[in-house]
């Protein structure tokens, strides 16, 4: 993903031409500050009682009835728009909308009334078949540019064939009437997914809500979407969409509060790069939370998981363990990966030259990209686990 990264250089390497590295220092905590601010929008919307409060609950994790969690009595009756979210930084809210039935509202009113432009996206939920108004709003949506996903809800009450073309297509409902015909088939059958709120490891929770990250524009909402919903997110595409904000983090560890290292020629924030790869660990599910509550859906000790991991910093994170990894990717002095290269010329303006900011981002760099292919071990003992081998 490209966060505009083009434009950062440009703008920090003005800052140091006319202010020097205290303005690159006030530049890179406002860029970061940007980036951590942002927040996305999503709309679920549908006919009455076809599970939007318990899509959105499973979509943020809540449990029904914990605090900050989408009311999901039968009773419920949404009047007007109703935000659900997490804490977070970057962070993502799930709107529960009107009923798009018995609203006396055409499409296009519907939409104005609920303020469209306001979301990145919009879940059309339905436990039967699709109906004309849902048809009417997709393909209003579509001639706004806005993405769309037709979601059929309580699946696991109807599983069998789900995935196969003939029940796809009974439940858009095109071969008894013609409420899909302004709607390109192959665009919308590419956008249906059957979930059940109750089962989010199976059926196509998981790819409803990655396809929203993956479809998702401007390149920073999707971030934001992402690592608000780093739990359900693939792990690939999280890797790489924070791999393109590793260089700000260099030049942050460098400008900012840096203090000197024993035995690294260069002075560095080793607490901030604590913090970051420690974010690294929560956001592909490494810590001791996330072991534990995985391991419970395999009834197995948290250890089991744990085991899998081989990263030394992913088992057992200290500012140390940092400052030793420094060490060790200033001696190996290594080029930065190509998606980086661009940041040399900047580099080289920092204090200590384009050593400090290049090791740092090797240091990130492969941080990043080992702890996914821990991630993926985990994943795999719990496939084989679930499996019986």
């Amino acid at each position: 993903m490209d966060l505009e990264i083009a434009g950062i250089i440009g703008r920090f390497s003005d800052a140091m031409i006319h202010g020097g590295v205290s303005e690159v220092a006030s530049l890179v905590k406002a860029e970061r500050s940007s980036v951590e601010s942002v927040t996305v929008h999503v709309a679920v919307t549908g006919t009455p009682r076809v599970g939007k409060s318990a899509f959105i609950n499973s979509v943020m994790g809540f449990k029904d009835g914990e605090d900050g969690a989408a009311p999901t009595s039968p009773t419920q009756h949404v009047t007007k728009p109703a935000p659900y979210s997490r804490p977070g930084s970057p962070s993502s809210v799930f709107w529960e909308l009107p009923s798009i039935r018995g609203s006396n509202l055409s499409s296009s009113d519907y939409l104005k009334a609920v303020e469209v432009d306001k979301y990145v996206g919009f879940f059309i939920l339905s436990s039967a078949w699709f109906t004309q108004e849902a048809a009417a709003l997709a393909s209003e949506l579509r001639q706004v540019g806005k993405q769309f996903f037709f979601i059929r809800t309580k699946i696991d009450l109807d599983a069998p064939g789900y995935r196969e073309k003939e029940f796809v297509e009974d439940v858009l409902h095109v071969f008894t009437t013609d409420y899909f015909a302004n709607l390109d088939m192959e665009y919308v059958t590419a956008r249906f997914f059957c979930v059940s709120c109750h089962h989010v490891d199976r059926f196509d929770f998981l790819e409803c809500v990655q396809a929203l990250q993956r479809n998702s524009s401007p390149p920073l909402q999707k971030y934001a979407l992402l690592l608000s919903l780093y739990y359900l997110a693939n792990k690939m595409e999280l890797k790489d969409s924070m791999r393109e904000f590793i260089p700000v983090s260099a030049v942050y560890s460098c400008v900012i509060d840096p203090a000197s290292v024993e035995q690294l020629p260069y002075q560095a924030n080793v607490h901030f790069l604590y913090k970051e790869i420690q974010l690294y660990r929560v956001l592909f599910e490494l810590d001791h939370p996330a072991l534990s509550k995985r391991a419970k859906l395999i009834r197995r000790p948290t250890f089991v998981l744990s085991d899998e991991i081989q990263t030394t910093m992913a088992r057992a994170l200290t500012e140390k363990g940092v400052s030793e990894e420094l060490l060790k990717w200033m001696k190996i002095n290594v080029p930065v990966s190509h998606r980086h290269v661009k940041w040399i010329p900047f580099l080289e303006t920092l204090p200590g030259g384009k050593l400090p900011g290049a090791s740092t981002i090797r240091l990130l760099d492969t941080m990043l990209e080992k702890f996914m292919d821990d991630a993926y071990r985990i994943q795999r003992k719990m496939v084989a686990i679930r499996r019986g081998k």
